[in-house]
């Protein structure tokens, strides 16, 4: 420890587990993820629920720079419904709802440079603004209402594009699957108002226009079809608007943030180019984590304050220290991690001892209900995916080992399972692992082992094979483990 005597006594929390509720820019790391996004050589940011993708979101729109202009775009309560009915039946279905997806963001892309305080010294304002007012009543349209009317207006003083040489009067959103000239005439006018938007973005200097779509899986069950197009039709057509830009030194990035759950399930053929180029996966190891649990510190308790001000020093059973115990119980995401403080940091604060630090107690206190709230995180995490894992929970429990063989599992899940709940055994140990509730014993060359888990190692992917597992520390309080003695 420092000279200096630090107290936690008086620090009120590690900060909100959700990014939205917590005051994130006051201690937000400038990590690679900024940097890529900044730097426009991603579109889309992939990670697990907890990440910080909307903190990433809130860093960006909050705090954009001179000559930038960016927008969260939140997807909560986002009338899907809706926009489902403006299908593209021209179109292939994994492409039906790129030209209606491209509408809604040259619409919001005209909307954020008209916000400038110049944009009236720029003509092409005023054929946006014209456009915006005859089909929306205002510059500032809801989200939930660009796709909404059955029809869009158009006037030679707002805009009058053509397709194969026939001037649109104006487009119709509602249609029948008989007429497929819907694709044609929405990207024909998408072009025309996206064209507008750079001409106002030069002339008012904003030269980086960036739209961050979030909270797409917010309401969302299951993955069905026609959301799975929808999504598709997001990404896809961002990548078309990103690849349009730059005209005239103006650069556009609709940047879409996604869990990786839902990015997996996806299926199209671009979809590997993407991943490799063009998404950003948002990971976290212990280095950065300390560094965001000392710049909170720092933030409320001062300059130059570091964990092993706040932590006692000795070591927790089995040599571990302090810091790794905790790390060992989460998934390596910020919000695991903050829930964890929070919980010891109440806990230290009951004894009432000056100077108030972090002990081996306080930990080890903490550890049930910290235990409850990941089986809570996971509960939200799978449940869409497979409604009865909890089945597979129990029988985990009923083993009470920490560490398990294949044979052990395959008994107690077939003791459970339900008549509704249609996962094999192989599955659900392949679904466990996906979920980093289990990890498998894998060899190594030269007669050792190690573990496995998907959110440490995700190169190291899924064996079919493995035969021995461990469940993730995390859960030993929730599904009442042990340690099995004299094995592992």
């Amino acid at each position: 420890m420092s000279n200096t005597i630090f107290s936690l006594s008086g620090f009120d929390s590690f900060g909100d587990v959700a990014a939205e509720d917590d005051a994130v820019l006051n201690y937000f790391l400038a990590t690679k993820a900024v940097e890529n996004i900044e730097k426009n050589s991603v579109f889309m940011a992939l990670g697990r629920k907890g990440t910080g993708k909307t903190a990433l979101v809130r860093y960006f729109t909050e705090g954009a720079g001179v000559g930038q202009a960016s927008k969260s775009l939140n997807l909560r309560g986002y009338p899907w419904n809706v926009h489902a009915a403006r299908m593209d039946h021209g179109a292939s279905p994994i492409e039906a709802y790129v030209s209606s997806w491209k509408y809604l963001i040259a619409v919001e892309l005209a909307s954020l440079v008209l916000s400038h305080r110049d944009s009236w010294k720029s003509l092409s304002s005023k054929t946006l603004t014209k456009f915006l007012n005859d089909n929306y009543g205002g510059t500032n349209p809801d989200l939930s209402e660009i796709l909404r009317p059955q029809r869009l207006a158009l006037s030679k003083l707002s805009f009058n594009p053509s397709v194969m040489g026939n001037a649109l009067g104006g487009i119709d959103l509602e249609r029948s699957g008989k007429d497929h000239r819907f694709g044609l005439e929405l990207n024909a006018l998408s072009g025309s108002i996206m064209s507008a938007v750079v001409e106002v973005a030069k002339d008012t200097g904003q030269n980086h226009i960036k739209l961050h779509f979030d909270e797409l899986d917010q309401g969302m069950s299951t993955l069905e079809d026609d959301r799975a197009h929808m999504l598709i039709g997001l990404v896809l057509a961002a990548r078309e608007v990103r690849r349009g830009s730059g005209s005239g030194g103006v650069e556009v990035t609709p940047v879409v943030y996604l869990r990786t759950d839902l990015w997996d399930e996806l299926q199209f053929s671009d979809k590997n180019k993407i991943s490799q180029t063009l998404a950003l996966n948002i990971v976290w190891n212990g280095d950065n984590l300390l560094e965001l649990v000392e710049a909170r510190l720092q933030s409320k308790l001062g300059a130059g304050v570091s964990w092993s001000d706040v932590a006692e020093s000795d070591l927790m059973r089995g040599s571990q220290r302090k810091w790794d115990h905790i790390l060992a119980r989460t998934f390596l995401r910020p919000r695991d991690v903050i829930h964890f403080l929070n919980i010891i940091l109440a806990e230290a604060k009951k004894r009432a001892v000056e100077p108030t630090h972090f002990t081996n107690q306080d930990i080890i206190n903490s550890r049930d209900e910290y235990s409850q709230y990941l089986k809570r995180e996971l509960d939200d995490e799978i449940g869409s995916h497979w409604p009865q894992w909890e089945e597979a929970v129990q029988a985990l429990s009923t083993i009470s080992t920490i560490t398990f063989g294949r044979g052990e599992f395959e008994q107690e899940y077939s003791r459970r399972k339900s008549r509704l709940n249609k996962i094999s055994d192989d599955d659900a140990l392949a679904l466990l692992y996906r979920f980093s509730v289990i990890g498998y014993q894998r060899r190594s060359g030269y007669g050792g082992s190690s573990w496995a888990f998907q959110y440490t190692d995700p190169e190291a992917g899924w064996d079919n094979g493995a035969s021995r597992f461990k469940v993730h520390p995390g859960l030993k309080e929730y599904a009442k483990l042990r340690e099995k003695r004299g094995n592992d």
